[in-house]
């Protein structure tokens, strides 16, 4: 009697696993069936593609050309277009603002590399092409390090830098990224379940913000756009090993490396923010004794989709004093 129940346990959980592993196949094989439009077909008419050498780059420009150039640096899979309401704020009061999709987020060309010294040796190949003047540089989360990258590695590009909840892993202990991620289908079958999972996105959004009913449908169509893109599963998986390292390598990860930061700085941080809590701002503060630090009252790690008028009024009063 007792064997028998154990062999219909048996039975039971492996049926079970069956089904679990099913289910997790489903999710990747759905992504595939997807991601089947070019980068053309997907992206608004309000940008274009500049030339690098390691692809095109997506941009969207707004604001007089004579302005003081703004770059704008997304997070972690968003892309241009999530800026849009600070864009129009800063182009209305003069700047020339160049909000860009960092690779493989939006509609730039994926080339495989994404460090944080990939990421700035191609912006600083889009301000060559641009031959813009020396700009204030924006980075938010994790687009932050690319951003301070930039100030270290090409200073002449920059005027200035405003870090906006900053992702740097300044606080952490550096590691790789950990060796169950290493086969690359397994880092499929995670952003099939997650990044490019169009039923996880606003939940996934919620999760980053402290006014949770921010997570408004055109917020989630945004994020959600690009993903439908050919190989978007398999490009962000290509990333997702940048992600979960701590980029070693990269100048922008060296706590030593901040008193460097020759650049006025300015740091804005949502004062509920739970992803990059405020003892990092303080942290960060205490690298960059120059930089003044604004906290955003009840907001969380994206201010700018949370309480736009808060944040590009605070951003508007930073960019004054730089």
């Amino acid at each position: 009697m007792i064997s028998r129940i154990l062999r219909g346990a048996a039975k039971l959980c492996l049926i079970v696993v069956l089904l679990i592993v099913a289910a997790i196949a489903a999710f990747r094989i759905a992504a595939a069936a997807r991601e089947t439009a070019g980068r053309g077909d997907l992206a608004p008419s309000t940008g274009h593609w500049v030339a690098t050498r390691s692809g095109d780059v997506f941009i969207q420009e707004k604001g007089p050309a004579s302005g003081t150039p703004v770059v704008l640096f997304h997070g972690t899979a968003a892309w241009s277009e999530l800026w849009r309401a600070t864009t129009d704020a800063l182009a209305a009061a003069g700047y020339h603002v160049i909000a860009l999709d960092l690779p493989p987020s939006g509609f730039s060309d994926r080339p495989g590399s994404y460090t944080r010294q990939d990421q700035a040796e191609r912006v600083n190949d889009v301000l060559a092409r641009l031959d813009a003047q020396p700009a204030i540089i924006v980075g938010h989360s994790f687009g932050a390090g690319a951003a301070t990258e930039l100030v270290l590695h090409f200073p002449e590009r920059v005027r200035a830098l405003v870090l906006v909840d900053a992702a740097l892993g300044l606080m952490a202990t550096p590691s790789d990224a950990p060796a169950l991620l290493q086969p690359k289908w397994l880092r499929e079958i995670l952003v099939s379940l997650t990044v490019t999972n169009p039923f996880a996105t606003k939940m996934l959004l919620k999760s980053l913000i402290a006014k949770k009913e921010r997570a408004r449908p055109e917020y989630v169509e945004i994020l959600q756009r690009p993903l439908t893109r050919q190989n978007s599963t398999s490009d962000v998986a290509d990333w997702l090993y940048y992600f979960a390292g701590s980029d070693r390598g990269a100048e922008s990860a060296d706590r030593s490396a901040y008193p460097r930061l020759k650049r006025p700085v300015a740091i804005l941080w949502g004062e509920m923010d739970t992803v990059t809590p405020l003892e990092q701002a303080r942290d960060l503060n205490a690298l960059l004794p120059q930089a003044h630090l604004t906290l955003l009252p009840g907001l969380g790690h994206i201010p700018q989709i949370e309480d736009p008028q808060t944040f590009n009024d605070a951003l508007l009063k930073a960019l004054v004093t730089l």
